[in-house]
């Protein structure tokens, strides 16, 4: 892989991890290696789009698990735990 193509993956991987440091150190790095504008916006899209998709999956995840009602208790004493204010199996 060449060194603009590794830059323009690390900037969506940048943008997909959430990354602010390293989305500006390989934007940066990637301008430097000559890297125009419209590639560099073609894979922060990519890393947008990967990102939001995963957002999007954990968010049908917790409302699942919400829905379910049925967690194993993780607590030795059968409550939701020490720190819970719910008092489930208090």
């Amino acid at each position: 892989m060449d060194d603009r193509t590794r830059e323009l993956v690390a900037v969506a991987a940048s943008m997909a991890s959430g990354c602010q440091t390293c989305l500006k150190q390989h934007a940066e790095a990637a301008r430097r290696l000559g890297v125009c504008w419209d590639q560099l916006r073609e894979a922060m899209d990519i890393g947008r789009a990967v990102h939001l998709q995963a957002t999007l999956t954990m968010d049908a995840l917790a409302q699942a698990v919400l829905a379910d009602g049925e967690l194993a208790v993780v607590s030795a004493d059968g409550g939701c735990g020490a720190d819970c204010a719910c008092q489930k199996g208090a």
